[in-house]
């Protein structure tokens, strides 16, 4: 009877736990430092925490300032910093693309300045385009796959010491899932099997109810992922009107999504603050402008998975 009763015991085990459960670090990823003083910030329970700053942060006052000071209140709420680099902030610079060697110089100065950062993106959204005019978004980086791999190697030389982790590529999916899988197979050709965390923002899928994008992705970055930008989208432009409902049933999506699979190792919800102003197209905050709880926020506190259907 006992030779029976362990293989039943552990045949129960495993029949309780979902096959495609693994653990993976809860993270957010926000640009406010007083996100971290927030009394509804420590009961989310997030572990790690992301900020996209220029890489040219340190010739920038007022961007070293913000760094300097959410990086401060990060640490003090003992979160484990990412930081991601991205275009330069300054006029003039924004949409230049920085030669190898002054992108390693300018990381130089960071790593000098912030010995305690060791987790580094490489380049924010690489893949997400600049428009040739009008305003500023996007990153000077698209379609300059062998250009980021070097950049790659310029932060595994610099950020060398015991414990550091490499985001080596970020990629957002957009609607259409090909760019990315494209930028991700070139970027492998050059940076090499030493690159092994991919940066993945899988917007589309969480918003639009799918797992197609996310499934791709995988299938072509065979080394580990971090989802270091996803969340409920409350508004985007005329895509998502405004709706706090329909973004706590995303932020259910993303959870499953998370646990679809074992090599996603990190999720980083994106963001717990709301927009700055009411004007603004995009909105993914779990609060509302007068600091109350949109109902996104439970979805994230309980980290309650729902089905990526609609």
């Amino acid at each position: 009877m006992r030779r029976l009763l362990v293989p039943l015991v552990l045949l129960l085990v495993m029949l309780a736990v979902p096959a495609t459960g693994h653990a993976y670090t809860l993270g957010v990823s926000d640009q406010q430092a007083s996100t971290f003083t927030n009394p509804l910030f420590a009961p989310l329970k997030f572990k790690t925490a992301r900020y996209i700053t220029p890489y040219d942060v340190m010739d920038s006052p007022s961007d070293l300032a913000a760094a300097r000071a959410w990086i401060t209140a990060a640490q003090a709420a003992h979160q484990r910093v990412l930081v991601a680099f991205e275009r330069s902030h300054r006029s003039g610079r924004e949409r230049r693309l920085p030669s190898v060697a002054e992108y390693k110089r300018e990381i130089k100065k960071f790593h000098k300045a912030f010995p305690t950062v060791k987790e580094i993106s490489v380049w924010n959204e690489v893949n997400r385009c600049q428009a040739r005019t009008g305003r500023v978004a996007g990153q000077p980086t698209c379609n300059k796959e062998r250009r980021l791999a070097s950049y790659f190697k310029a932060v595994r030389q610099v950020f060398n010491r015991p414990g550091t982790k490499i985001v080596a590529l970020d990629v957002l999916d957009q609607q259409n899932i090909a760019k990315a899988v494209s930028t991700i197979r070139k970027f492998k050709r050059f940076a090499g099997s030493r690159a092994t965390i991919l940066g993945f923002h899988n917007y589309s899928d969480t918003n639009r109810f799918s797992t197609t994008r996310t499934r791709r992705v995988m299938s072509a970055w065979r080394g580990k992922v971090w989802l270091t930008e996803t969340g409920g989208l409350v508004k985007l432009g005329r895509s998502f009107p405004r709706s706090t409902s329909r973004a706590a049933r995303a932020l259910g999506c993303m959870f499953t999504l998370a646990k679809s699979n074992s090599r996603i190792q990190r999720l980083y919800v994106y963001q717990f603050n709301p927009a700055f102003s009411p004007s603004d197209d995009f909105d993914a905050g779990l609060i509302n402008p007068d600091g109350s709880k949109r109902p996104g926020y439970a979805i994230v506190q309980r980290k309650r998975a729902r089905s990526c259907h609609r």
